[in-house]
């Protein structure tokens, strides 16, 4: 079996991602249970959402089945940071916007402890196997 780099790139992108989804999930849940409050709960909903959705677009942009030349690859991972930002910003917006009840404790709380997977999965890549 060969050496796909464009494979090994996208399994460490789902790892992120799946760390991403468990730590916000546990975070969902600690909210809810904490605090009993819908409009904190909603919020640590959309506090993970806010997280893990600019993360998918940015994979969405950035991997490739091909192998492209490194400048190519550099230019997508910088276009594919420019949408994630985009979509975070929009995101915040949004919901601060239209959701008035938003409970800003929850909602930041939930979005930095599920930003926190790419810390985790960089500790998990580089740590010495055995």
């Amino acid at each position: 079996m060969s050496y796909n780099s464009a494979n090994a790139a996208l399994r460490q992108y789902l790892q992120v991602v799946k760390l991403q989804f468990l730590i916000g999930v546990l975070a969902i849940l600690v909210t809810a249970v904490k605090s009993l409050n819908s409009y904190a709960t909603i919020s640590a909903i959309l506090g993970f959402l806010l997280a893990l959705l600019p993360t998918l677009v940015y994979i969405r942009i950035a991997w490739s089945k091909k192998v492209l030349p490194p400048d190519t690859v550099f230019a997508k991972h910088k276009k594919a940071e420019l949408y994630k930002f985009f979509v975070n910003l929009f995101g915040f917006a949004i919901v601060f916007i239209f959701f008035r009840q938003v409970h800003a404790l929850a909602l930041f709380t939930t979005y930095v402890v599920t930003l926190s997977s790419y810390w985790f999965s960089m500790f998990l890549q580089t740590r010495p196997k055995g």
